[in-house]
């Protein structure tokens, strides 16, 4: 027999027998945010001041990471509204995470809109089929590349590039 009272205290905020979820009381704060906008500006500095191809594997996985955490609280969008905001950035139709962060986080001299919009179809692809074990690294590098999965993204939204019609 198991005895409840040696259970330790995560089981029972786990259980699958709890009929509601327990709301976590602590509020995301401006200071909150700012901190998660360094974390991921840091990781933008350091693949910048690397020369490798691949450095820029670092700072898409945070913008990931920092937006599927928000996706799992169910407030990306509103928390990507928030950040432009913060950065000064008005964008009333701003409700693509992926690329919310990525303004506020790198240098818009070295992102433009273009590569913006193909990091942030990659983060999307890789949030629709990417398992939880896999790091993101290993993931684009196994689908092809960072231009392959934006290019499967696209043609996942039913649109073709420039490449597919020439074929």
């Amino acid at each position: 027999m198991i005895d409840l009272a040696e259970m330790h205290s995560y089981f029972w905020l786990t259980s699958s027998r709890l009929k509601e979820p327990i709301q976590d009381d602590v509020p995301y704060t401006t200071q909150a945010l700012r901190q998660d906008l360094l974390r991921v500006r840091n990781a933008w500095d350091e693949c910048q001041a690397h020369r490798e191809r691949d450095a820029i594997y670092g700072y898409l996985s945070a913008v990931f990471d920092l937006v599927m955490w928000w996706k799992a609280e169910d407030r990306a969008i509103s928390r990507a509204r928030w950040a432009l905001q913060l950065q000064g950035v008005n964008l009333p139709n701003a409700d693509e995470p992926f690329a919310a962060i990525i303004l506020c986080t790198s240098d818009s001299g070295k992102v433009d809109k273009r590569t913006r919009s193909k990091w942030s179809r990659v983060l999307r692809y890789a949030m629709e089929y990417k398992s939880n074990a896999e790091p993101l690294t290993a993931f684009v590098r196994r689908k092809g590349s960072i231009n392959k999965c934006a290019a499967r993204f696209s043609r996942c939204l039913g649109r073709t590039s420039v490449m597919d019609q020439e074929r």
